[in-house]
C-alpha cells in the first residue's frame, strides 16, 4: 500500500468489512478501521466474537475505508489483556471512537470493562488495494464468480422496502449483501440495516433483511444494562476463544 492510501484509512473513522458466512454467502457490517504498523486492522471485543469466528473458517475479507478499498486475507489472533491494545489502539480508539473517552477514563476500566480493552484482531493481507471513492454509508458486497469479496459504495436506495433494487451495472454477479449504516455525532447510537440477497445484471434481489435504522435509547440505564449483557457475553466466549492463536505482549 503506498503512503497516502495508508494515510486514507487510517484517518476513517468508519468503514465496511465484509466477510464469507458459514453458508457461504457475504455479510457486511461497519467498523472502525485501524493501521498498526501499516498492517490494515480490524477489531472485534470479547463480547462480540461472530465475525471473528467467520474469518477464522474462511479468511477472504474485503474492507472499503476512506476511499480505500482492499480485499485479502485475514489471520486471527486474541488479546485477552489490554497489553496489545494498550500499545496500538487506545489511541486510535479514542481518536475516532468518542465513547470510549468515556469508557477508558474511568479508573479501574481494565477490570470493569475487560470486555472491552480484550480484543479479537483481524491482521488483513491484501492481494488487491485500490482507490473507491466515494460515502460507504450504502454500501454494496458482493461475492463474485471467482470467489472474491468485493465492497462497493452505492447511492443509497429510496426505497429500503423494494424487493428488488436497481444497481450500477459494473456491480459483479453473486451473493450479495446491501448495508445501510448510520451514526449520530457522538457515535452513541450506531445503526445498521442489512439486506441479503443476489445481484443479477444490475439488479439487487432481496431474499432476506435484518436489523433496523430506526432510533435506540441511549439513557444511562440502557447503557448499564447493554454493559452488563456485553460483560456475560465475554465470559461465555471465552471458552470459544481458548485454542484461538494469541497475541504475547
Amino acid at each position: 500500500m503506498t503512503t497516502e492510501l495508508v494515510q486514507a484509512l487510517d484517518g476513517a473513522q468508519v468503514g465496511v468489512f465484509s466477510y464469507v458466512m458459514r453458508s457461504g454467502h457475504p455479510n457486511a457490517c461497519a467498523v472502525t478501521p485501524y493501521v498498526v504498523d501499516g498492517v490494515p486492522v480490524v477489531t472485534s471485543t470479547l463480547a462480540l466474537i461472530d465475525k471473528a469466528a467467520a474469518v477464522r473458517r474462511d479468511p477472504r475479507v474485503a474492507l472499503l475505508a476512506g476511499g480505500v478499498h482492499l480485499s485479502g486475507r485475514a489471520a486471527v489472533a486474541v488479546d485477552l489483556t489490554p497489553a496489545w491494545f494498550d500499545r496500538h489502539l487506545r489511541q486510535q480508539e479514542l481518536a475516532k471512537y468518542p465513547p470510549a473517552r468515556a469508557i477508558l477514563g474511568i479508573p479501574w476500566h481494565r477490570r470493569l470493562f475487560a470486555w472491552y480493552v480484550g480484543r479479537v484482531v483481524m491482521s488483513i493481507a491484501p492481494d488487491a488495494v485500490v482507490e473507491r471513492p466515494g460515502r460507504d454509508l450504502a454500501t454494496i458486497t458482493v461475492l463474485d464468480h471467482e470467489g472474491a469479496l468485493g465492497v462497493f459504495p452505492i447511492p443509497r436506495p429510496a426505497d429500503l422496502d423494494a424487493p428488488e433494487i436497481e444497481m450500477n451495472t459494473s456491480i459483479p454477479d453473486g451473493p450479495g449483501v446491501l448495508l445501510i449504516h448510520e451514526e449520530d455525532t457522538a457515535m452513541n447510537d450506531l445503526r445498521q440495516l442489512t439486506l441479503h440477497g443476489h445481484v443479477t445484471a444490475g439488479v439487487f434481489t432481496v431474499e432476506r433483511r435484518r436489523g433496523s435504522l430506526h432510533t435506540t435509547a441511549q439513557g444511562w440505564r440502557q447503557q448499564l444494562a447493554t454493559s452488563r449483557q456485553l460483560a456475560r457475553r465475554a465470559t461465555t466466549n471465552r471458552a470459544r476463544l481458548a485454542d484461538w492463536p494469541t497475541i504475547v505482549g
